[in-house]
């Protein structure tokens, strides 16, 4: 049995570094880029109008609940994820991180159902850096996962000086920067991601900063 992030040694330093995974550390398929986007346009994301004190009166969840995988749609979202390779140079960079005393975090969309957990740290364990991370927040059910990954954040704000979040859905940016200005969000873009949110609109937020995705970084 895998020894998961919760189980792992205390907080040791003052920085938190923390990353989405799918398109962030590791590549989505170019099928599920373009239909992410055709469900963007078509059916807009809604995220209710909460506050930094509205997301710290919440209760969530993030940690690992039993569940299995139920229905063909769940079931090829499973598999599409089960086989996500993780972007070149991540490794190195997560080491680079450790080295220079950075807590390393996870905070996923995907869902906190046992199967989808284990999974999870299955894949990131047999690619090498599952251990790199202290803890992963995974979404429960009913929770929508700009609000779920805004409170991990916001519990983290509490534990650390300093917290950078590395994430590509650009309306989940928006939602992230508004709420938690005192969170540096990293927008990790590639191409067709931009056209769900203006540039421009990101640009108004000071503690938004745009990278490129692993794979395209020189």
């Amino acid at each position: 049995m895998l020894e998961y992030p919760s189980m792992r040694a205390e907080i040791a330093g003052s920085k938190a570094r923390v990353f989405d995974f799918d398109d962030t550390l590791l590549a989505r398929e170019r099928v599920t880029r373009l239909m992410g986007l055709v469900v963007g346009k078509v059916r807009p994301q809604h995220v209710p109008h909460l506050t930094a004190e509205d997301i710290a009166q919440l209760n969530i969840n993030h940690g690992r609940v039993e569940g299995e995988v139920k229905g063909r749609k769940e079931k090829t979202a499973f598999d599409w994820h089960a086989g996500r390779r993780v972007y070149p140079g991540v490794k190195e960079e997560l080491e680079k991180l450790t080295t220079e005393g950075v807590d390393i975090y996870g905070n996923t969309g995907r869902p906190n159902k046992g199967a989808w957990v284990d999974m999870t740290h299955e894949s990131l364990d047999r690619q090498g850096i599952d251990s790199f991370f202290r803890d992963i927040a995974f979404t429960p059910k009913g929770i929508k996962t700009a609000v779920s990954k805004a409170h991990r954040l916001w519990e983290l704000s509490q534990q650390y000086e300093q917290v950078v979040m590395d994430e590509d859905d650009p309306r989940t940016v928006r939602f992230l920067a508004t709420v938690l200005p005192n969170v540096q969000i990293n927008y990790i873009q590639y191409g067709t991601s931009g056209l769900l949110v203006s540039r421009r609109e990101l640009e108004a937020f000071p503690n938004v900063r745009r990278v490129a995705v692993f794979g395209e970084r020189k």
